[in-house]
């Protein structure tokens, strides 16, 4: 059985160590061994040059040399001398292998006589591979708990927790490759809101200012932007990532012009090394470059719609890597984003006001949508799939444990997708909102029936106040519950034992006004400011122990706007919260 780092990451990229990932494969490495039959089991991936341990099962006495990486080099050895058991399964006999000696481990196993006897010496595992048939990580297991060899049956069973680890870790490889997009959309976004600042006085302003954002962002060692101007000459700054100006001559600045339209017309980068650059611009690129050490290339158009604004390229030098796909990706995600900045700069510094309006926070909600969706459907991936094969097993005390681990996980995990279907369908214009009169007692007592349960085991007091009827208003019921829903249900979460909840739904003139009280941690003033904007998770230690996504209060406040109506909120930090939503009466 091979070691590893216990860390997810690699040196050129962001650290994965998030708890939530690291749970689901451990927990999935524990059920293989539990349900198959064996007291040990690892979970490497491949990264970089290194096979890295993610989960592990075993002797606590392994686990510091399991915590150890070891080279990628050693798979090909080992797959070299196993045999195949099944698709994905490889098993590896008492054959001495050299090339893994000090980077695996024999665990010791009880000798029987039985002809199918484990032994220490012998190795069982999974290769798991991508779409391309490159390998990603190994699942191994070691120490039968029977003293056999599995048979079929266990064999069969590893083989589907094989392939749910394979699919498991290819996600997870899928998100890496999101959060390094959205990093670099987070990077075209601040761009965007500092070249958007009316106090820019003119175009050299807003590249000076997106020169040091777009060289961090992309580790390069220098930035060329370019802006075409409708009415005279183009507007161009070429610095190192020192801030060194390079001066370019007209000529160059012409064929790049010329490039770059077909660039944005094709929709495509330019990644390219110093000798690849095209013969119209080689010369004259690597004349005003003259340093040796530069040697990556990439270059994008920059525009809004069918118009081409200008040019960014970025290069860096030989000791660097190469331009990744996510890299360029994000690269001509900028040039969208960062061309209709330059666009209304270029309006404002020739006195034309322009009448546009960015995608900036659609934008930043689809990334991070994504993002989520991808974070969610690893562990439900991994989960269902988990529950379903310890449904067709009888279960022990233990394994049972497991079981219901699983099913909270997966209830947990619903409800955020559930908040998001219901974000999504409430944010979206297309889908008018449907008024028909809505009693709210009955939806508040509905809301009751369904919270009452947990304020008790709490030990929150929950009362509720009803002006008598008629409390009625139009609007989509479904909607207006899960307003009050996630209203209620956030009081009774974020309210300590011995605290107390109230419900107050009153008739004022024209309106029907609800009150949810609570005498709970609190809210401090920074985090009331953006209490309301979807994904805002608050700074507060206390609160951050709670689960949530920061999606119920953007549904409420987005809701409560499709209702014509107002939202407010007063809190202090430690004495608790009440939110007061107001809606017109029928």
């Amino acid at each position: 059985m091979e070691g590893g780092d216990a860390a997810w990451g690699r040196p050129d990229q962001t650290t994965w160590s998030e708890s939530s990932a690291r749970a689901v494969l451990q927990l999935m490495v524990e059920s293989v061994a539990e349900l198959v039959g064996f007291e040990v089991a690892a979970l490497s991936v491949v990264l970089g040059d290194e096979l890295v341990t993610l989960a592990y099962t075993g002797p606590e006495e392994h686990r510091e040399y399991m915590e150890q990486p070891d080279p990628v080099s050693v798979i090909e050895p080992l797959l070299a001398k196993a045999v195949p058991w099944g698709p994905r399964l490889r098993f590896l006999e008492a054959t001495p292998v050299e090339e893994l000696d000090g980077h695996w481990v024999h665990f010791d196993q009880v000798p029987t006589d039985h002809p199918d006897a484990w032994r220490a010496d012998e190795e069982l595992f999974a290769v798991l591979r991508n779409d391309d048939g490159v390998v990603v990580g190994i699942l191994s297991v070691d120490r039968a708990t029977s003293g056999r060899r599995p048979d079929a049956r266990e064999l069969g069973l590893l083989e589907k927790y094989a392939a749910q680890a394979e699919r498991a870790v290819l996600t997870l490889f899928e998100r890496q490759a999101l959060l390094e997009q959205v990093a670099h959309a987070e990077s075209a976004r601040q761009l965007i809101r500092s070249a958007s600042r009316p106090t820019h006085g003119s175009l050299e302003d807003v590249l000076r200012l997106t020169h040091d954002q777009l060289v961090e962002s992309f580790d390069a060692r220098g930035s060329w932007l370019h802006v075409f101007r409708s009415d005279g000459p183009g507007v161009d700054i070429v610095r190192t990532h020192k801030g060194e100006r390079i001066e370019l001559e007209p000529d160059v600045v012409e064929r790049v012009a010329e490039m770059a339209s077909e660039l944005w017309v094709e929709q495509r980068a330019l990644a390219l090394t110093r000798d690849e650059l095209p013969d119209r611009l080689g010369p004259a690129i690597r004349e005003h470059l003259a340093n040796p050490d530069v040697s990556w290339m990439l270059g994008v158009a920059l525009g809004v719609g069918e118009e081409c604004v200008g040019f960014m390229a970025l290069w860096r030098h030989s000791d660097q890597p190469e331009w990744s796909p996510v890299e360029i990706a994000s690269a001509l995600q900028i040039g969208h984003d960062l061309g209709a900045a330059l666009m209304t700069a270029r309006a404002l510094e020739s006195e034309r006001r322009l009448v546009t309006r960015l995608q900036q926070v659609d934008d930043y909600r689809s990334h991070l949508v994504a993002m989520l969706s991808h974070e969610l459907r690893t562990p439900l991936t991994v989960i269902s799939g988990n529950l379903e094969l310890l449904g067709e097993t009888d279960l022990d005390a233990e394994a049972q444990r497991y079981h219901e681990a699983m099913g909270r996980g997966t209830e947990r995990m619903q409800a955020v997708v559930d908040d998001l279907l219901l974000l999504a369908r409430v944010s979206n214009p297309d889908h008018p909102l449907v008024r028909v009169p809505v009693d709210l007692r009955p939806v508040v007592g509905e809301v009751i029936s369904l919270v009452e349960s947990t304020a008790r085991s709490k030990g929150v007091a929950l009362t509720v106040d009803l002006d008598p009827p008629p409390l009625v208003v139009p609007g989509d019921a479904v909607e207006l519950d899960r307003l009050i829903g996630n209203l209620v249900s956030n009081a009774v979460k974020y309210t300590g034992p011995g605290g107390a909840v109230a419900v107050d739904v009153q008739r004022v003139g024209e309106a029907v006004v609800l009150a949810v009280a609570d005498t709970g941690i609190g809210i401090s003033e920074d985090d009331q400011e953006g209490l309301f904007r979807a994904f805002f998770r608050t700074s507060n230690p206390e609160a951050l122990r709670e689960p949530g996504t920061g999606l119920g209060l953007a549904a409420v406040s987005t809701i409560v706007e499709r209702h014509q109506g107002r939202v407010e909120v007063r809190s202090r930090l430690g004495e608790g919260s009440t939110f007061t939503v107001t809606l017109p009466s029928s």
